[in-house]
């Protein structure tokens, strides 16, 4: 497949691939994002921009430990904060 073309394609090979945390991350943030881009707050094309900046900065912080179901929903609350904060900085280009 083209993951130029598809790029949350990529970010999902990447999930797979990275912390454990990034298929927690990718979810929380693609939900976000996907609803800021119903509610028309973003454009279509930042969806992809939108998750790959969350899983960027989740790589940043450094490898979570997911050991618990607690874990999952601390890494999912954290992914959602940042999208939703990421969402209001990104301009709408519809």
């Amino acid at each position: 497949p083209d993951t130029t073309k598809f790029p949350c394609l990529r970010h999902a090979f990447r999930a797979l691939a990275g912390d454990p945390a990034l298929p927690i991350v990718l979810n929380a943030a693609n939900e976000v994002a996907v609803t800021a881009f119903l509610e028309r707050r973003i454009a279509f094309t930042s969806i992809p921009d939108l998750i790959g900046q969350a899983m960027d900065a989740c790589e940043a912080e450094g490898p979570r430990a997911i050991r618990s179901l607690p874990d999952v929903r601390a890494v999912d609350r954290w992914a959602r904060e940042f999208a939703e904060a990421g969402a209001g900085r990104v301009k709408l280009k519809v």
